[in-house]
């Protein structure tokens, strides 16, 4: 039983997949349950760049209803801010989320009344030298991929300025301990537990080069250049923000901000998690 905080919720923000059915009347249930003890509630079924959201610094907890994918989205917009997540899981996997449609109210109820902990995860910030855009902050995996031409990608991997590697491959990844058991995991890479705080390189689909995945130190910079003739994209959290041509370099290292989750779960709750959802029930 995780002890009482002492600090009760005063507003909660709910964000609504839009394309799931069930979604929609369960943030109905959800805001009706707050507002009777007492707790402001804003709803929002967009965490798109451009959104105009309340203030965060304001909302004590951001409530998701969908899957892991509104999770990364949530955790983009929080980030910096004060305000905890908490997935309710209307997908498929559910690795961060921590209720189920049927067990929100005793969640929530224990979240309420200050019975939780915070965990906190590493989050990387990836950048592209010499041009001028911002920083990209990813919860799970920042990838430099293909790009329009599909071909694949010859890319030198430099760690705090020392060569790596230059990997021939359909993509490299480069993860977070969160984003391990996503594409890193597909893709053979080790499963970490999230309280580490490790930087993953993984490649995907390896062609007369390193095919092992390599674990790094948070402290490192991972320097990404396309080499080659072919393009490339850079992808984070599963959403190309930039087109790469041959000489462009991507930054990567550990984000100065992190993902903040309310958890009502004891605290090795990840490995009963990762069994549940990998391994088949007989």
């Amino acid at each position: 039983m995780a002890a009482a905080t002492g600090r009760r919720l005063t507003t909660v923000g709910i964000f609504v997949h839009p394309r799931l059915p069930a979604a929609p009347p369960l943030a109905r249930e959800i805001a009706r349950w707050l507002w009777e003890r007492g707790v402001r509630v804003w709803e929002t079924d967009s965490l798109d760049e451009g959104t105009v959201l309340p203030n965060l610094d304001d909302t004590d907890l951001l409530v998701t209803l969908g899957g892991d994918g509104s999770i990364l989205r949530a955790a983009h917009h929080t980030a910096g801010h004060p305000t905890l997540i908490l997935g309710v899981n209307l997908g498929r996997m559910g690795f961060l989320t921590e209720a189920e449609p049927d067990g929100w109210e005793e969640v929530l109820g224990r979240v309420w009344r200050g019975e939780y902990w915070v965990e906190e995860r590493m989050m990387l910030r990836a950048t592209i030298g010499a041009r001028d855009l911002p920083a990209w902050d990813a919860l799970n995996d920042v990838v430099v991929g293909p790009g329009a031409l599909g071909r694949v990608v010859h890319l030198e991997a430099r760690v705090d300025g020392d060569l790596l590697t230059t990997y021939v491959a359909d993509a490299l990844i480069v993860a977070t301990p969160t984003g391990s058991t996503a594409y890193a995991l597909a893709a053979g890479g080790p499963i970490m537990p999230p309280q580490q705080r490790n930087i993953l390189l993984v490649p995907v689909a390896p062609h007369l080069s390193l095919d092992r995945a390599v674990v790094l130190a948070e402290g490192v910079r991972v320097r990404v250049v396309v080499r080659g003739h072919s393009p490339a994209s850079l992808i984070v959290d599963g959403e190309v923000v930039a087109e790469l041509t041959p000489g462009d370099a991507v930054e990567v290292e550990a984000s100065p901000r992190l993902a903040r989750f309310a958890r009502v779960q004891e605290r090795d709750y990840f490995y009963r998690t990762l069994m549940a959802r990998l391994v088949p029930r007989r």
